[in-house]
């Protein structure tokens, strides 16, 4: 329960597994009875979201008092993370409850908990195509791994490798990094066997490319960064 809670003026809950203080029963209880629910999101601003609170109010069908659940802090970063992290508990909670929201109520609710001058900007945040479905939202609280992958092929020597793994980190910047000196080591080894004329490159922040142009198929190498999810055991983490 909300410690310290003013979300409404009716009288807490007087139910035995809310007043016991077992964490497990409460839980039970909470997900079974409460009703009306509602979110009331307190925060700093969205350019530096903390300090904030984030509740979940409602009443009790059994005894008519006020629940509130107030969430744990998210050990968030920026305020992508926090809206991310806020959204799929949210998302949780509600769909436990018997009569959960359809996705479009419930992103219309995610939306107005927010101040109205920041609304627009929550609503530009779900609109953004890694926001589109909450499976996204899950797979971004996964620890990614950073893979630099190098392919090439020269068709005139009949040279078609396979793509191979150079390096794999957990951290993205150090995985550039490492892009970078790679491909700063490529370039002062190349040999380009066509007129210099023909020599093309195309690069950004997570990949970098060498080609013939007008014949890319046939002689080009790349060096790129591919993202996955990564799993550890508890005894990892």
């Amino acid at each position: 329960m909300c410690e310290h809670c003013n979300h409404g003026q009716e009288p807490l809950c007087t139910c035995g597994p809310v007043q016991g203080g077992d964490f497990f029963r409460m839980a039970v209880h909470l997900a079974e009875n409460m009703t009306d629910v509602d979110w009331h999101l307190t925060y700093n601003s969205l350019k530096d979201i903390r300090p904030y609170q984030l509740c979940m109010v409602g009443n009790c069908k059994v005894c008519g008092g006020r629940l509130c659940i107030e969430q744990k802090t998210f050990g968030i970063v920026t305020t992508d993370d926090f809206l991310a992290a806020a959204y799929r508990h949210l998302y949780q909670f509600h769909h436990n409850l018997a009569q959960p929201l359809s996705t479009k109520a419930f992103r219309e609710k995610f939306v107005e908990m927010s101040r109205k001058e920041d609304r627009a900007a929550i609503e530009d945040w779900l609109a953004l195509p890694e926001n589109s479905h909450v499976a996204r939202m899950y797979r971004r609280s996964v620890k990614g791994a950073y893979t630099i992958v190098h392919s090439w092929a020269d068709a005139d020597q009949g040279e078609f490798p396979s793509p191979s793994g150079v390096a794999t980190f957990t951290d993205r910047e150090k995985a550039r990094a490492e892009l970078n000196r790679l491909v700063t080591e490529e370039k002062e080894n190349m040999e380009i066997p066509f007129s210099k004329e023909l020599y093309r490159e195309e690069y950004g922040d997570d990949f970098w490319e060498a080609y013939r142009d007008g014949y890319a198929a046939g002689w080009f190498t790349r060096y790129e960064i591919i993202e996955s999810p990564l799993f550890m055991d508890k005894e990892g983490d």
